[in-house]
């Protein structure tokens, strides 16, 4: 994850600025991460694991409280930035003292964060903690990329070495100068690495850039929805 953090501090102003652009509305999110925010209600609140720039807050519904976590200062720095009077914390979520300064929640949201955790180890135990975390009847929302479509398989192919070590691992280059780490999920994999955190999964799909249900193939995101 050291190479990964590293990434973000030093491109996180860019990437931020990559990432304020919205989807036909004044939110910056995906329509289908939009469609399960909008589930919560006033008076709930909500925890952003790996929030970036905070950029979920922009389809946050009125009057629910957010908690947004990262561990890169400069994404941090940008997030506050862009919305002040919200939380956010510095900390790693593979961590278990981060954990320890969070209570629980209405709803977790982990958007585009767990494919850039490398060990299987490290994995379940952020899904643990994050069910731990959950207020009853709670949910998580979790996406990751969808790095089986067709336009990533030459990345796969360039990608031999880390394949020696795992053949879900992959680089995917950000511009010219880095190579983001990644785990190339699919829907079997995510049920496995879900179950095997306690969480009972309640849908899992591909989704396009409009918010539709797709497939392996063609579909942006990998979705799920669990409790």
């Amino acid at each position: 994850m050291g190479q990964v953090q590293k990434m973000y501090d030093e491109i996180g102003t860019h990437f931020s600025r990559t990432r304020q652009k919205t989807y036909g509305s004044s939110s910056s999110n995906w329509p289908v991460t939009d469609s399960y925010l909008q589930k919560l209600s006033s008076g709930q609140s909500v925890l952003d694991i790996g929030c970036g720039n905070g950029k979920l807050v922009s389809g946050l519904p009125e009057g629910v409280k957010y908690t947004g976590t990262d561990f890169s200062k400069t994404l941090l720095t940008e997030a506050n930035s862009l919305y002040p009077g919200h939380e956010f914390i510095y900390g790693n979520v593979a961590e278990p003292a981060h954990w320890e300064e969070l209570g629980k929640y209405d709803a977790i949201f982990c958007v585009a964060v767990l494919h850039h955790i490398p060990e299987h180890g490290q994995q379940v135990y952020i899904l643990k903690e994050a069910k731990k975390h959950l207020k009853k009847n709670g949910f998580l929302y979790l996406t990751v990329w969808n790095l089986w479509q067709e336009k990533y398989l030459q990345n796969h192919l360039d990608s031999t070495e880390l394949k020696k070590h795992d053949e879900k691992w992959v680089e995917i280059p950000y511009n010219k100068d880095w190579k983001r780490f990644c785990v190339a999920y699919d829907m079997q994999t995510l049920t496995d690495l879900m179950t095997e955190a306690g969480l009972d999964v309640k849908e899992m799909f591909y989704a396009d850039r409009e918010g539709n249900k797709s497939d392996l193939m063609h579909g942006q995101n990998l979705v799920a929805v669990a409790r």
